[in-house]
Formats: C-alpha cells, structure tokens, sequence
C-alpha cells in the first residue's frame, strides 16, 4: 500500500503571496483551538455519563453506549463539514455555523431532565441514545462541526506545514486524552457535577472565540483572494479508490471496537471501579496523538506484527488467566498495540489535504461502527462478551497491508535467531498462562510448545498463516465458550452465568459471583453465600427484621433475603433488569420458597422507594453494590435521607457492601455522619466448607440508641475508626475508596 503524495492544492493569487508575518502566532493560535475543542469534547464524555449512569444502575453499558453516540454525532458533524464545502454557498454555510454555535448556549449548563428518570425496561440502550441526544446533541455537533472546519482551514491557509495539517488532528486528541485523564484525578474531585456544568459553559464560550479569531485570520490572510478555477492547479487531484476508503472504515473501526470491547471487560469482568472506563479510551486517544503526530514510523512494522500475533494468543490467555494485575495490564497493552498498528496504517495512508474532510468522515464512521458492534449489535447477539475475540481476530491482516509479503515462489526457510527470540517472545503469554494454571495437565503444555511455537516462529514471516491461525484459536475459542451445563443471558445492565458446581447453583455476573443455592433439600432453603444466618445479615434481621412487617430490597440477585420472611410479613425487591427477575424465580427457589408475600418491583430502586409511603419499612437492604460499576446514585446523602424517610421508627437500612477494590464502608459511615444519622459495620467469615462468603455490610440508623441490639448481641459490628470521603449526588469520587485488592 503505497503512501499518498500530500501536496496542497495551490491558490491563485495572482501573483502575490499572503503575508507571513506572525505565522507562527497563527499556527499557534489554530492547535489551540483544536486541543481546546478537542477537551471539551472528550470532559463531557465521562461528565455527562457520570450524570445518567444512576438512571441506569451503574451499568457499564451506559458508558459504552455513550461513546457509541459521540461517534455518531461527530461523524455527523465531519459529514455535515464536507458536503456544506460542496452543495452549499459561503453565505449559507456561514450562516448555518453560526447557528450551530449559538445553539448551545440556551442549553447550558447541562442538567439531566427529569423525563429521562423513567428508563424504559425492554429498551434501556434507546432510551439512553434519546436522553444524550436531548441533553448534549447540540453541543457535541458544535463541538465537531467547527473542529473539522477549523482543520479545513488550515489545510489551505498557506501557513506552516499547512500541506499536512494532520499535525492540528493530533493537537486536538492531546486535548483530549489530557480532559480523560483529568477528570477522575482532578476535575471529579475538585467540583460537583453543577461546578462543572458551568466550568464547560464558560470554556465553550472561550473555544468560540477562539474559532472566531481562526475564521478571522482566514478572512485577513485571503482577503480579496479567490480560488483558482477548476483544473488550474499545478498539482492534480488525488484520486482515491474505493478499496482505499474501505480500508480506512477496517482500520478505524478495528481500534473502536476493541476499545469497547477491553473497557466492558475490565468494568464487568476485571474490576468493577466506577470512571476505570477512561483509561482504555484515553490510550486509544494517545495512538491517535502518536500515529499523526510523529512523522518517524519506525515503530510501526514490529508493533503491526505483534498486533497480529496476539490475535491468536490473547483470546486464550485473556479466557485462562483470572489474575486482577495482569489482566488489567495485558488488556490495556492491547489497546495500545493494536490502536499504533491500526492508526499507524490509518496515519501512512492519509490523503492530501485536499481530502481531509472525507478522510475525516470515513474515519469517524469507522468508528461509529465499531461503537454500534459493541453497543447495540453485540449485546443482542451474544450471551458472552464475544466481541472482543471477535475484532482482535481482525488484527492477524494487518501485516497484508505492509506490503512485505514474500513471493509466491519463494521457498520456505526457517528464520535465524532473530525469529526464534521474536516467537518466544509473543508466544510467550499463553505458554506462562498454561503452566500456571494446568500444572500437571501436560497435555495441554505439550499442545501449546508443539503447536504455538512451531505456528508463531512460521507466522512471523507469513500473514496469511498468522490470519488462519488466528480465526482457528477463535473458532475454538468460541466453541469452548459455549457449554451444554450451563445457562447464559446478557443484557444492558449485566451478563448472567447460571451453572452447577459440588452441588450449588451459581449465579455470576461477569467475574462477580452474586450468589448461590444448594441444589437438594433439606438446605435449599438456607440462605448461604453473603447472605447466612451466622454472618451480618443474620444479626440484622434477627434484632430488625423479624419485627418488622414490611421489608425493602434493592438489587435482586438470586433473591436470598426474601429466605429470612415469616408468615404475614411483606418483601419487596427492586431491580432495574427483567432477566434477572427471570432467572431468581427460575432457577433459584428462594423467591418462590418464601413464607413471605414477596413482591418483585421494575425499576431503579431510589426511584421505586421515593413512591412508597413514608414509614412504611422497618429495615431497607441496600444489596446492590457487589457486581458491575458500583451505582453512587444509591449511595450519596441525599439517597440516605430519602431511605431514612422511608423507614418506621426504630428501623435500619442495611448495606451490603462487599466489593473488589473499593471499600466502600469508611465511605458510607462518613457520609451517615454527614447527615446527622448513627452507623455500624459488620464483618461475616468464610467457613470451612464454603457455605457462607466472607462479607461486609453497613448498618445506618437515625440515632444511636437504634444500634444498640446489634452492639448488645454481636461482636463483629463496630465503628470503623478512619474517615472516609462524604458522597452527595453532586460529588462522589470514587478515588478515596479505592483498594489494592
């Protein structure tokens, strides 16, 4: 694939040339404008979807789906750019951005109107994409319609390297991965949502004028200068082939999609931190920033094979290996491997500036599409996360497009030493993984040193054996995914695993196991897992809630509370997801083995509670926090005053707050100290044979003397002596709750 020529179009200028004067001011003044831009794109991705994310419990999806509709709307912003130059005339189009960047300034600051509280339960997705679309649709088509055209430009503005002004792309996505990486160390920290809201206001104000004073020195620098007629240039026009655009689309939608595809495996799968989200996406934004803003590539023909060679050795080592550390670490160097080879190829292949805003459009839909796959497409496909070896076996073709594949008549040689060291090392991951974890199976380590070596020194100067190779481990990874023995639904809020295990059902969601039931009487009915009679829970609802007539759940799971209800006593569970209703009932007898009316409400469980009659509950069970991102909404201030509320005098809201990585108890007995309310926390141990989890819970009562059953009965409930971070709906930084775990 040859490099294209990138020489501008010249301008006719009769013979004068536009002054140069300051240039360097000038040049200055447009990467600034694009890095500025580029920032308040990129903040108001994870400001806005930290905003809805309560609507929708948490749910990593609707970080996914967020992404997937900034692309769409920027790719309508470039589209918007590159057909205006064509069908409209300079009055028009003039007229038209104006509009657009004016609009934005009746909807601001952002606030999430209250309509989008009702989430529609058969289509959460849409009625996110609807929401974004009211709240922040305008701002973003601003956003990228005036950042192509400040790019357009430049590309003729006779400045500077002006006749490869890819450079100004790179300035922009600066901005933007600097905004990624601010906003859960600095920003979110620092200010509420409402702070925010109005810091964005006045940077757009700033980025407007900003792109007043680009058009302005477009006005000056040309002014009384027209274009040269058709077919007057001195350079002809580059023509671009249509294979050529379709190779853009792969290559942009390669890098989306597996950036997707990493971040809902770290969130779900991994390690269920809230805002973890930016970091896959703030290192897709560094390839971008690298690939078009270094002119040396050298780094590109290495980085393309090992890109190629992990799509046959990740899948597997991804599926075997369950460390927290290295999986992070191994999926955050995907991003970054495969987003160099793919924009690196993206960057080699740009056309002249003559095409930028086409070549900008493709790009964008390229990644518009790869956000759809994951967002939309991929979740009703399949009951696993399947994407993500899906497109990272679209990674094995990239070295066809190096142009260095051997003639069809060359014999085949072993490589030297140089080869061997290379296939050690890219094999190396997968062999690691199957010793570690199938010491004693030799069978498996003879398959994989006799047939992952041999493949991967032969694939090194092969592509075409690296590409059947790769679709055949994920053909076997596909195949090994799908077992007879166990029951698998993925929806908007999670992926439901449902298997059978020494007797138990297991329910898991991701790499969260949720719960578990025996399989047989007589203890099926027992409540196990976190949930036993000798743990926390068991202290609560022996001292709370078997006085208590009506009862409160939030989060369902396999449903083990509804175990402890007794004859004329009410449960009532809520739960955003219809399928895990469906599963509970199903294939857990809990919620049908009950001696409590039990009563299963669709919904977010603030919203449904916010409903009920003040006073109505003696004990409130908060159960909602130990799988997927956690849901901060239910959590805050306010939520604890709204619960408070909602309970009968001496009455308890209970916490179940076991979590990976996030200690959320110091948190929550700071905040209940915050607004004036009492709080204990109990710890629960594992037993020998597994019966019970090791959990945490957090008891929180309106006075102190309300707490004194559990002090006078129990040694494990205490007050934990550290502070923690207070949460309210408009601040709640997850950072001071992080753990090493």
């Amino acid at each position: 694939m040859g490099v294209a020529a990138e020489v501008a179009p010249r301008i006719d200028v009769g013979g004068a040339r536009p002054t140069r004067g300051p240039d360097g001011v000038a040049v200055t003044l447009f990467a600034l404008t694009a890095l500025i831009g580029s920032s308040l794109l990129f903040v108001m991705e994870p400001m806005v979807t930290k905003m809805l994310s309560p609507v929708y419990g948490g749910s990593p999806m609707v970080w996914s789906t967020s992404i997937f509709f900034f692309q769409v709307v920027i790719l309508m912003g470039y589209a918007y750019t590159h057909w205006s130059q064509r069908m409209l005339g300079a009055r028009g189009r003039l007229l038209i951005q104006i509009s657009l960047a004016i609009a934005p300034l009746f909807l601001l600051p952002f606030t999430v109107p209250a309509w989008s509280q009702t989430v529609g339960s058969t289509s959460p997705a849409l009625w996110l994409l609807l929401t974004l679309t009211m709240v922040v649709g305008a701002p973003i088509a601003a956003l990228s319609t005036i950042g192509a055209l400040v790019q357009r430009w430049y590309s003729s503005s006779g400045l500077p390297r002006s006749d490869n002004p890819y450079f100004v792309f790179a300035a922009g996505n600066i901005g933007g991965m600097l905004a990624l990486l601010a906003y859960p160390l600095v920003i979110e920290p620092m200010a509420n949502l409402a702070t925010q809201a109005r810091w964005w206001m006045v940077a757009y104000g700033v980025f407007i004028a900003l792109a007043v004073a680009c058009g302005l020195v477009m006005r000056f620098r040309f002014a009384g200068l027209s274009e040269a007629p058709a077919g007057t240039e001195t350079v002809p026009p580059e023509q671009v082939s249509w294979a050529r655009r379709a190779r853009w689309l792969g290559l942009a939608f390669i890098p989306s999609s597996l950036m997707l595809g990493v971040t809902t495996r770290i969130s779900a799968h991994i390690a269920a931190i809230p805002l973890i989200w930016v970091v896959p996406f703030a290192l897709y934004v560094a390839t971008l920033i690298i690939a078009f803003g270094l002119r040396n590539q050298r780094w590109m023909t290495p980085t393309v094979m090992a890109a190629a060679i992990s799509a046959a050795v990740v899948p597997w080592t991804l599926y075997l290996h369950r460390g927290l550390a290295a999986d992070i670490a191994l999926c955050l160097a995907l991003v970054l491997v495969a987003g160099l080879a793919c924009h690196g190829l993206l960057a080699r292949d740009r056309p002249a500036p003559r095409r930028l805003t086409e070549f900008l459009v493709i790009v964008s839909l390229g990644c518009a599409l790869g956000g759809a796959f994951n967002s939309l497409i991929a979740p009703m496909v399949f009951n696993w996360g399947a994407e993500l070896p899906l497109v990272m076996t679209a990674l094995a073709v990239l070295p066809l497009a190096l142009r260095r594949q051997p003639a069809a008549n060359k014999a085949w040689r072993l490589p030297g030493i140089e080869g061997l060291v290379k296939s050690f090392v890219l094999a190396g991951p997968l062999l690691v993984v199957a010793v570690d974890l199938n010491l004693g199976r030799y069978w498996l380590i003879a398959i994989a040193v006799a047939g992952c070596m041999p493949w991967c020194v032969l694939a090194v100067s092969r592509p075409r054996v690296m590409a059947v190779g790769a679709l055949l481990t994920t053909g076997a990874l596909f195949w090994y995914q799908t077992p007879d023995d166990s029951f698998r639904e993925r929806t908007f809020f999670g992926a439901y695993e449902v298997y059978s295990q020494g007797g138990w059902t297991i329910l898991s969601d991701g790499a969260t196991m949720r719960g578990y039931q025996y399989a047989t009487l007589p203890i099926r009915s027992m409540p196990v897992s976190y949930y036993g009679r000798p743990g926390p829970l068991g202290d609560l609802f022996a001292n709370y809630g078997d006085r208590s007539k009506n009862i409160s759940v939030v989060g369902l799971g396999t449903g083990a509370e509804a175990s402890y209800g007794h004859a004329r006593q009410q449960i009532d569970f809520f739960e955003p997801d219809r399928a895990s209703l469906d599963i509970a009932r199903k294939r857990f007898g809990y919620l049908t083995g009950s001696q409590a009316d039990v009563d299963v409400i669709l919904g977010d469980g603030r919203v449904e509670l916010d409903k009920a009659p003040d006073g109505r509950y003696g004990m409130i069970i908060l159960d909602a926090f130990n799988s997927g991102a956690v849901p901060t909404h239910l959590l805050t201030r306010e939520a604890l005053q709204l619960y408070v509320r909602k309970l009968r005098p001496g009455g308890v809201v209970a916490f179940h707050v076991t979590k990976r990585n996030l200690d959320l108890a110091p948190m929550l007995q700071a905040t209940a100290r915050s607004a004036g309310l009492a709080s204990l926390t109990g710890d629960g141990d594992v037993d020998p044979l597994h019966m019970y989890q090791a959990s945490t819970w957090v008891a929180i009562t309106r006075t102190d003397a309300d707490l004194q059953p559990l002090r006078a009965n129990s040694q494990r409930w205490k007050t934990l002596p550290t502070g923690g971070p207070v949460w309210t709906d408009t601040q709640a930084s997850p950072i001071g709750a992080l753990t090493s775990e």
